[in-house]
């Protein structure tokens, strides 16, 4: 029974796939992609970046090849990166800091390092003309490279926190007007520090803050509310590191932070800052260490994009993705006879055109029996042969069988052009006599497409 072309699209995968298949290991839920764009990113370190909505791209300014400081743009759109040749730059730097101005539409450059001096500049980027101009604000942060910029959760605007002046680190707070930049007094700020870990939270209307370096230890988390720091008394957190990246994926509704320099040593690990702990993934692919690297949630791409970098003796020009595959979770008991409720699981790649796909796994069920694995865009919790029944209304019923151990096993993907966020909701049952009612279910477990 098909009731949508997705069901009708889907029908075709499980039926090339019932083949059982040995239950699987846990499966990673989340994983990095390497892109492969026409033109690779430049070998550079210290970028400044940030995405940009208007033109829809990812846009890079700046940074170091190990022999030159770059005053070069570049912007990646369409899964490929393109040199941008607006009529003015920023003069050549590495260490600067950049972020979205929601309420001007403008990027927003600030500080960094030319070689020779410390940098207290401020730069807008239009993303409609491609254009840089400079801004000539009466009142600046101090002139320094490596200061986290963020989008201000209480009004949109870009804010600057610390940096390395060439003898201290700093500990300001300023938020950008428009047209100029204004010193925040909160009453409590982190220890001064530069090279941070740092990322706008939606969800929690905060920014998060980790690490660094610094004079005094900067192993320690902070939130931004856009008035005041506030310190997190966490008992896990990621190892201390700097020239780090973050970024808020809206898939998993939290900020990963990824790679950096740690001690000498530079890290490819992926942390998960939910907005009350930090929890370390672990995926399926990694990109390799590096530090000092691009790092920006893509809106054109709906992804988490990370490029570039140094690993300590190689420039890298690769680009990955993050993707979420996501993940099947349970929404309630079956009901069973003699040997109690069979189990509904599911693991694997839930994105949409996955060559891997995803696997559905029963047990504990009647050896050598035919079941009816039941398939809904939406779940329900209807009373049924004294269990309850959770895909409803039904839009598609998949024959199975188990095998002699009781068990049975199907592979399937989600088909191309299928939407993001769509549910999927499935449960199995099969006849069963020594079941209250003659029937056996699984418990149920729903899915969305991420």
């Amino acid at each position: 029974m098909v009731r949508s072309p997705w069901f009708r699209a889907a029908v075709a995968g499980l039926a090339v796939a019932l083949a059982p298949l040995a239950p699987l290991a846990p499966a990673q839920n989340v994983t990095w992609n390497a892109l492969s764009p026409t033109t690779p990113f430049p070998q550079r370190a210290s970028t400044a970046s940030a995405y940009d909505p208007v033109s829809g791209s990812l846009i890079v300014f700046g940074g170091f090849d190990a022999s030159n400081y770059s005053s070069e743009t570049w912007a990646f759109a369409g899964g490929n990166w393109t040199l941008l040749s607006p009529a003015s730059s920023p003069p050549a730097r590495a260490g600067a800091t950049m972020a979205y101005d929601t309420v001007k539409s403008r990027l927003i450059l600030f500080g960094g390092f030319d070689g020779l001096n410390y940098l207290g500049d401020t730069w807008i980027f239009d993303g409609a003309t491609t254009t840089w101009t400079q801004a000539t604000p009466t009142v600046s942060p101090p002139a320094v490279t490596g200061p986290t910029a963020f989008t201000d959760p209480s009004n949109g605007h870009v804010a600057v926190y610390g940096g390395y002046d060439g003898k201290f680190y700093q500990l300001t707070t300023y938020r950008w007007t428009g047209s100029n930049w204004r010193k925040l007094n909160p009453t409590t700020s982190p220890s001064a520090r530069s090279a941070g870990v740092v990322a706008l939270d939606p969800v929690h209307a905060n920014v998060v803050l980790f690490g660094g370096l610094g004079s005094v230890n900067p192993d320690n988390t902070w939130l931004w509310d856009g008035t005041n720091w506030a310190p997190q008394n966490l008992l896990v957190q990621p190892p201390l590191r700097y020239y780090s990246q973050a970024a808020f994926d809206p898939h998993l509704g939290a900020v990963i932070a990824f790679g950096g320099g740690s001690g000498g040593t530079d890290l490819n690990d992926t942390w998960k800052w939910d907005g009350a702990q930090w929890v370390q993934l672990h995926p399926g692919q990694v990109p390799p260490v590096r530090e000092s690297f691009v790092m920006a949630y893509d809106g054109a791409l709906d992804r988490v994009v990370v490029a570039g970098g140094e690993d300590g003796n190689t420039f890298l020009t690769d680009t990955w993705e993050f993707v979420d595959e996501g993940k099947f979770v349970d929404l309630g008991p079956g009901i069973g006879g003699a040997l109690g409720p069979p189990t509904l699981s599911g693991s694997g790649d839930l994105s949409v055109g996955s060559t891997t796909g995803f696997t559905l796994a029963i047990d504990n069920a009647l050896p050598s029996s035919p079941l009816l694995l039941l398939v809904s865009t939406t779940a329900s919790a209807l009373p049924f042969r004294g269990g309850t029944l959770y895909p409803f209304p039904i839009q598609l019923i998949v024959p199975l069988a188990t095998d002699g151990s009781g068990k049975a096993s199907l592979s399937a993907s989600i088909p191309a052009g299928t939407p993001s966020g769509i549910d999927i909701v499935l449960q199995a049952w099969l006849f069963d006599a020594s079941a209250p009612r003659g029937a056996s279910g699984t418990n149920g477990i729903e899915a969305q497409v991420p």
